[in-house]
């Protein structure tokens, strides 16, 4: 299945790859954490991160990887990458941050938080926006005997994206899981 936010992390590590100053020290580097991903890749931004976002504008720093990747159908034509990496996130309840750093070189990192963004100290505020799991939420009230499976089906998403939703359903004691996963169903606690 391919999901926006599929489209949205194979787009992110496309456009570290492209993007990255490969002169430097520095190497790219992928995180994955329950948190969410970060991309780091080495150089600073040619673009300043907001017009980034918006797109529109681009200045590759790597135009000749830049255009195999479009010859084999990964990665988006100039200046509309970053959106359609925030759009396919933000579907998910997600939230992006994209900025330069110095510390300990030159970098551009760009966060793909679960729902959750960090503040400025580093540390993960907030919780999983509310789109995602009212969605689950809802389907769940109508048929409570709904697997994750189903629910992914339904809704279009990936099972580990409802997995989340459900986890932020059960902490926010608004569903409790009744029986085993393959013969029981769901009992709705009530809608805070």
């Amino acid at each position: 299945m391919d999901t926006p936010l599929h489209r949205a992390l194979r787009e992110a590590l496309v456009n570290a790859l492209v993007h990255a100053d490969y002169s430097g020290r520095a190497s790219i580097l992928v995180v994955k954490d329950p948190a969410g991903f970060v991309f780091r890749n080495p150089g600073m931004m040619r673009v300043p991160a907001e017009q980034a976002l918006r797109g529109g504008e681009s200045d590759c720093r790597n135009r000749t990887l830049h255009q195999m990747f479009l010859m084999i159908n990964l990665g988006e034509r100039a200046g509309s990458g970053l959106p359609k990496i925030r759009q396919g996130w933000e579907i998910e309840g997600g939230t992006i941050r994209l900025f330069d750093s110095f510390e300990p070189y030159d970098q551009t990192r760009l966060e793909m938080m679960w729902g959750r963004m960090a503040d400025e100290t580093g540390k993960m505020t907030g919780k999983m926006t509310g789109k995602m799991t009212g969605k689950v939420f809802d389907l769940l009230v109508s048929n409570n005997a709904l697997t994750v499976s189903e629910l992914a089906t339904k809704l279009e998403k990936s099972e580990s994206t409802i997995e989340r939703a459900i986890r932020e359903l059960c902490k926010s004691e608004r569903l409790k899981r009744v029986g085993s996963r393959k013969s029981g169903h769901w009992e709705i606690l009530a809608d805070k």
